[in-house]
């Protein structure tokens, strides 16, 4: 079992060298199109496989930036497929926050009036993994469409209770909080499953540190930019919840948000970040992400954490190069992407 933990964790180790470097990216900023990011990224090891023959004429941003996550993908599939291990179920867990993006991204097309094409946007191979019919679910155009043809899979049970509403009154919060539930009851169930002892608590630790920094951000964003009431806002605050209910409490008391915000960097490492408090939050709860994700990576010895920090460690570069390529878009001045970046 020893030797099969080493391999793993020498597997995800070797994928993670070719992934983007703080040289890479400080390079990245420095582009003023998509075309020389293009260029750059599939000259990039971790990129030459989806980007290296598709001419950088053709790529715009959507199309890149679904690449992008295809190529994170194919990774993540690449280490899971070596997998013989029973806890084989755990690791999954990743694909499981794949089928989540895939129908927030529908629904914020439902609210947004815009066509979103989930097939298109797919990574290689995804549908083999997943009971979702992507076809099927991509002509739909709300949410009642949308659970019917879900009719096969869990989702089913967890939207039908919505299906009634419109398109106008969908509140997207909503459902970024049933499906974070559902992340991490499955994340806590399949660690009770299948680890015991320190290394059970060591990955319990990982998930509850990140429910912990979540709830508070969701306070914080729910009441400045939802006006949501504080019973509403503690249906929606994900289980288990390491703050104590008198802290919680206080948190829910305060009404004026940027108070809240305070607090929050209080707890980080006081860094403020431009002068624009979403920007900040942002980074802060991506800071420590990151902080999570190196620990994970570069001092764990079993290959289910290290596994969590590579994870985390992906969906931070995905963002990075969203956030990138958005800022360019919109043509942002490299000081403020680098703001919005975390590496």
């Amino acid at each position: 079992m020893i030797g099969a933990h080493n391999a793993l964790i020498t597997k995800i180790k070797t994928i993670h060298s070719n992934d983007l470097s703080s040289n890479d990216y400080l390079e990245l900023v420095k582009k003023r199109s998509i075309t020389e990011i293009a260029s750059y990224l599939k000259k990039h090891p971790g990129y030459i496989d989806t980007l290296g023959k598709i001419p950088e004429g053709s790529l715009n941003r959507s199309r890149l930036e679904s690449l992008i996550r295809r190529q994170k993908f194919n990774q993540m599939m690449r280490i899971i497929k070596f997998l013989t291990m029973k806890d084989q179920s755990f690791y999954l867990v990743s694909l499981l926050h794949q089928e989540h993006e895939v129908l927030l991204a529908m629904i914020r097309s439902f609210i947004s009036s815009e066509n979103y094409d989930v097939v298109k946007e797919l990574p290689v191979y995804f549908n083999k993994y997943s009971k979702i019919d992507f076809e099927a679910i991509s002509k739909t155009t709300n949410l009642q469409t949308l659970v019917e043809n879900l009719v096969n899979t869990k989702y089913y049970d967890m939207l039908k209770p919505y299906e009634k509403i419109k398109n106008e009154d969908l509140k997207y919060y909503e459902f970024e909080s049933l499906f974070e539930a559902d992340y991490y009851n499955y994340a806590f169930e399949h660690i009770n499953k299948h680890f015991k002892g320190k290394q059970k608590q060591a990955l319990e630790n990982v998930f509850k540190s990140r429910i912990e920094i979540e709830n508070i951000t969701k306070i914080y964003r729910l009441k400045k930019f939802y006006k949501v009431s504080n019973l509403e806002i503690k249906t929606m605050l994900i289980i288990p919840n390491r703050l104590s209910e008198q802290k919680l409490d206080e948190l829910l008391k305060i009404e004026d948000p940027n108070l809240i915000l305070t607090k929050i960097i209080q707890m980080g490492d006081k860094t403020f970040v431009g002068d624009k408090d979403q920007i900040y939050l942002e980074y802060f709860t991506d800071h420590m992400r990151y902080k999570i994700a190196n620990k994970l990576m570069y001092y764990s010895n079993h290959p289910s954490e290290v596994f969590l920090g590579y994870m985390i460690l992906q969906d931070l570069e995905v963002k990075n190069l969203t956030h990138l390529i958005e800022g360019i878009r919109y043509q942002i001045p490299e000081e403020e992407i680098r703001t919005m970046m975390v590496f």
